[in-house]
């Protein structure tokens, strides 16, 4: 091996034992995740059924991801002749861009814009961004790590970049103060870090720029809800005109945000007149929607630079045989047997009949779920944003049956009406079946959502107080 080799080789080593040394002085705290303090069990409290959630994915989600597409073409409609082109955001939107491209050859029809792929994720846009405003921008990654360290925080941000950080960042607590300590101190760390971050702007500027070289009107497609990837794209790259067409629009209770001008739930919106529209159910349970799309290959972290000069996401290219389901995809099997079946070249009202069928079924089994819907219902634990070090399981095993343990697991589940089927099976009949039947009164269901959360808190409040 030639010196130069034994060089490399030797460098390359080198910063394998940093990372290493890294995980071990800054591992994830036990507090980075809303399950922490509490030794919930593994396993889930209802097993999965395969089966089940095939045909789940087959009678159900089918219709909803195949009346999704329909949509998605007509919407295309709108921006023809504006330089216009889809952009299938990676990951979950790799998916729903071979339900797209499945859909067109079921129907024979031919795609009104041009189609490609972003390689993306909100922690790589707010990477890329963070040199033009530290200000706007640092507030959302102290959001996401604020349970943890500033070592945790900044070994998962500059991952693999060989830059060594000291001990005292361990016990250091992530605050926006103490994160622009770090980013502006005139020392060899501060000087790395904001070289890193430097670097990550110009090569996702880069990267867009070849990207988006002859296009005026980027489209992106994902699952949604609030656009926040393109709210950052929209700020600091104004040559372009962003738009976004998602499955769902979702204003989490807050009001529309500026951008929401320019995005579009293209199958469900939080925003219609109508607040208890049938499909709004998936809110109160949107994992159903994001865990078929997910696909086994890591999300974009960043970028880096090429000897050439491009900008290229780091992990990519992804593997296209990733997209077709695995052996734990069983929902995505059902949804790809759906769009394959006769229905999936049925005429336009028929997709819709089928479609408003599904989701008038989904709304009942989310919000009033009864004991034989959870096994097919379930979808995997879900990954701790940005660090991705945890995962979060929807439904949780109550390690023992006090009143306590049990309130605590319903505002810890992701499914909320699933957990209080599983901690309160007696009392669950009631209280999901009063939430189901409001939602469904005209005018009244947008209510439902904030007159429970001041009932909920309320209530924790009172029983915290007896059950000490």
């Amino acid at each position: 091996m030639t010196a130069p080799a034994l060089a490399t080789a030797a460098a390359a080593a080198e910063a394998e034992d940093l990372e290493a040394s890294l995980e071990r002085r800054f591992p994830p705290p036990e507090a980075y995740s809303h399950l922490a303090g509490d030794d919930w069990p593994e396993e889930p409290p209802v097993a999965a059924d395969r089966d089940a959630q095939r045909r789940f994915g087959r009678e159900l989600l089918g219709p909803i991801f195949l009346q999704f597409c329909r949509r998605l073409h007509l919407a295309g409609v709108g921006f023809e002749d504006r330089g216009a082109r889809l952009l299938f955001v990676a990951r979950g939107g790799l998916r729903l861009g071979l339900l797209y491209r499945l859909w067109c050859e079921r129907t024979g029809t031919t795609p009104v814009l041009p189609m490609g792929e972003l390689a993306i994720s909100r922690v790589a846009a707010a990477k890329g961004c963070l040199v033009h405003d530290f200000v706007g921008i640092a507030p959302t990654l102290v959001r996401e790590f604020g349970a943890g360290s500033l070592g945790y925080m900044l070994r998962c941000l500059l991952r693999g970049r060989g830059i060594d950080l000291p001990d005292v960042l361990a016990h250091t607590p992530v605050t926006i103060g103490s994160f622009a300590a770090v980013y502006e101190a005139d020392d060899a760390l501060g000087r790395a870090v904001r070289a890193y971050f430097a670097e990550q702007a110009t090569a996702l500027a880069r990267y867009l720029d070849e990207l988006l070289d002859d296009i005026a009107t980027p489209v992106l497609v994902d699952s949604g809800w609030t656009g926040g990837t393109q709210a950052l794209l929209m700020r600091h790259f104004p040559q372009w005109d962003w738009h976004g067409l998602y499955f769902g629009r979702w204003d989490y209770g807050r009001g529309p945000a500026p951008h929401f001008g320019h995005i579009f739930g293209v199958s469900v919106d939080s925003l219609e007149p109508f607040a208890n529209a049938p499909g709004q159910a998936l809110f109160a349970y949107h994992h159903l929607i994001e865990d078929p799309l997910e696909i086994a290959a890591p999300s974009v972290e960043g970028y880096r630079l090429l000897p050439d000069g491009r900008g290229v996401p780091d992990g990519l290219p992804i593997d296209p045989a990733v997209l077709e389901p695995g052996a734990d995809d069983a929902m995505f099997q059902g949804i790809l047997e759906h769009f394959r079946s006769p229905a999936g070249a049925a005429d336009f009202l028929a997709v819709e009949r089928r479609a408003d069928a599904a989701y008038r079924r989904l709304r009942r089994m989310i919000l009033w779920p009864r004991k034989e819907d959870l096994p097919g219902m379930q979808v995997r634990p879900r990954s701790a944003d940005f660090g991705r070090s945890l995962t979060v399981p929807v439904l949780l095993r109550l390690p023992d049956a006090s009143m306590k343990r049990r309130l605590k697991s319903v505002g810890a589940a992701l499914w909320k009406p699933g957990q209080m089927l599983i901690a309160f099976p007696r009392l669950a009949h009631f209280v999901n079946g009063g939430s189901y039947l409001l939602r469904r009164i005209p005018f009244a269901g947008r209510h439902v959502d904030a007159v429970l959360r001041r009932g909920t808190g309320l209530a924790r409040r009172v029983l915290r107080r007896l059950v000490r």
